[in-house]
């Protein structure tokens, strides 16, 4: 049994985890809006960049989310 699988199945671990991913999955996903919708945030970054970077943290916290939602609902 691998070290994902015990940690999965055991309950004492699964609450702490559980919110410890919703909320770094909210974190991504509200940094990567505030990115795209304030561009007074973070303004000395080129705007091309700030949008690069906003997209790839909404992207990987949609992946968050979806990991969050398949390991434990």
């Amino acid at each position: 049994m691998s070290t994902d699988d015990r940690i999965r199945k055991r309950r004492n671990f699964r609450m702490p985890l559980l919110i410890l991913g919703l909320s770094m999955t909210v974190f991504y996903l509200g940094l990567g809006s505030w990115l795209l919708l304030d561009k007074s945030f973070l303004a000395d970054i080129q705007l091309e960049f700030r949008n690069i970077f906003a997209t790839m943290l909404l992207i990987y916290g949609i992946y968050r989310g979806w990991r969050v939602y398949a390991d434990y609902f």
